[in-house]
């Protein structure tokens, strides 16, 4: 009887550092951006051109399939933060964000024109 009982806690054991390895391989790999430092890179996955504008007339023409990259200039902070709109070219608003290009940032546009959607990363 003693034997099962601590197979059974063995298992556990076993299964649940197993778990906490899978979730926190998952979880750094999804919070870390795989854009360089003082970069933002613009992909656009749907059928349509993505428009991106930031800051003093900062603009972006990514065509669709491609991702295209803007390097900015390292300041004395830690932190640069870019408000950034895309549109579809020639439509409507997809998205906007404030981003972290001193972390490095990513945004990413897909659907069609007429259902566009975006995310940063």
């Amino acid at each position: 009887m003693k034997s099962i009982f601590k197979k059974r806690i063995r298992a556990t054991a076993v299964v649940g550092a197993c778990a906490g390895l899978l979730t926190l391989g998952l979880a750094g790999s999804a919070s870390a951006s795989s854009v360089p430092p003082w970069r933002f890179e613009v992909c656009s996955w749907g059928n349509y051109q993505t428009n991106v504008y930031w800051g003093n007339g900062g603009f972006m023409g990514v065509p669709p399939g491609q991702c295209l990259s803007q390097w900015f200039q390292p300041m004395t902070t830690d932190t640069s933060y870019e408000y950034v709109t895309a549109y579809v070219n020639g439509g409507g608003y997809i998205t906007g964000a404030n981003l972290n290009v001193a972390a490095g940032a990513g945004l990413a546009t897909g659907g069609t024109s007429s259902a566009p959607y975006g995310w940063t990363y």
